[in-house]
């Protein structure tokens, strides 16, 4: 279905589709209502995890986070695996209790399935006045958490969203991006932008720093937000297939409330796990899709002129993407992205409906 260009909406959902609900190791029978979100916050963290398929990535994360200087009062789990092998690895984990105050671990299914549902579920479960979301194939370093929150309370006037740095991507921009710059396809290669093109310049082009630098979207595998805006803005909940682009869409929402920040000293690995991902054509034309949404919505005092460059910028960008099919390997990934990206612009063309298609 075609992705609306309205504010992004958020469903009442089904008390049935939460499967298994494991607090600090206990089960419990009787699934709790959701809670009310009028409720008053009380000072502290609650760290989100929203998983689907990767039982070894979400272990690995869960290891690395009693390192942290500080305990988050809550660690909150959104499991939408089909199977039970992420439940029954979490309910037997060892040493539940250095992990958080409290644990709340959740199976859901049916309409909590998609990642923006899952994370608008977790929020529900949130009672202070910071949230953080993890993707579940991160390794957290030492003081990532402390060093987060330290950003915003020395600026909680001011600041309503924190990223952790990468560190196991870092980078210097590759060819692709020098040619993207070459041909205007983005104005800049200035890490944590996002251009009137509608592409997003990647954190990972942030060289190593003890600062802290403001930018316009934050990368979603690594985020913590002020709880009482975030509540409010909520995760689009409207996107077709796989949310791609859900963190650069609520970002550029919640930055209308106040800044953006990356603490350069809150150190994170992201080791990426295949598992869980649907194809390249899906990502392509859900990706592209989001994009074109996100562009319409949330680009500032956006123009005629502005559209003309998101199909510039992306057209231009597909016909890049092409000629990697002269290197060698991955031939088939690359060629179902570049058939996602061209399905897209047809439809667009012959103004037919967005249809995630299987690849």
């Amino acid at each position: 279905m075609s992705a609306s260009v309205t504010e992004p909406r958020v469903d009442a959902r089904q008390q049935e589709d939460v499967l298994t609900f494991i607090r600090n190791g206990v089960r419990v029978q009787d699934i709790p209502e959701l809670p009310d979100e009028s409720t008053p916050l009380r000072q502290g963290l609650t760290v989100c995890i929203c998983t689907f398929k990767r039982p070894d990535s979400c272990i690995r994360f869960l290891d690395s986070l009693p390192q942290q200087d500080l305990k988050p009062d809550r660690l909150v789990i959104v499991d939408a695996s089909p199977g039970d092998e992420t439940e029954q690895r979490i309910a037997s984990y060892p040493k539940l209790a250095d992990l958080a105050h409290e644990v709340c671990y959740f199976r859901v299914q049916g309409a909590y399935q998609t990642l923006t549902c899952s994370r608008n579920f977790a929020i529900r479960w949130v009672e202070t006045d910071l949230l953080v979301f993890f993707d579940d194939d991160i390794v957290l370093q030492p003081r990532c958490l402390a060093e987060m929150a330290q950003v915003y309370r020395d600026n909680e006037d001011q600041v309503v969203g924190v990223n952790a740095h990468d560190q196991q991507g870092v980078k210097s921009p590759p060819l692709l991006w020098r040619i993207r710059r070459l041909f205007r396809i983005v104005p800049h290669l200035k890490p944590g932008t996002y251009t009137r093109g509608g592409i997003s310049v990647p954190w990972v082009f942030q060289p190593p720093t003890d600062s802290v630098v403001q930018g316009d979207w934050l990368s979603g595998c690594a985020m913590m937000w002020k709880t009482s805006v975030i509540r409010e803005v909520k995760f689009n909940e409207n996107f077709g297939g796989h949310s791609t682009g859900e963190d650069l869409d609520i970002s550029l929402r919640m930055g209308r409330h106040g800044k953006l920040m990356m603490a350069g000293k809150a150190h994170v690995l992201h080791l990426p796990d295949k598992a869980g991902r649907p194809n390249s054509y899906v990502i392509a034309y859900a990706g592209i899709q989001n994009a074109y949404d996100i562009h319409q919505r949330c680009l500032e005092n956006r123009t005629f002129l502005d559209t003309l460059r998101f199909m510039y910028a992306f057209g231009l960008d597909t016909v890049l993407r092409s000629l990697t099919f002269v290197r060698p390997g991955q031939m088939k990934r690359r060629w179902n992205f570049v058939r996602g990206r061209t399905m897209f612009f047809v439809d667009r063309f012959l103004r037919r409906d967005s249809k995630l298609k299987s690849g």
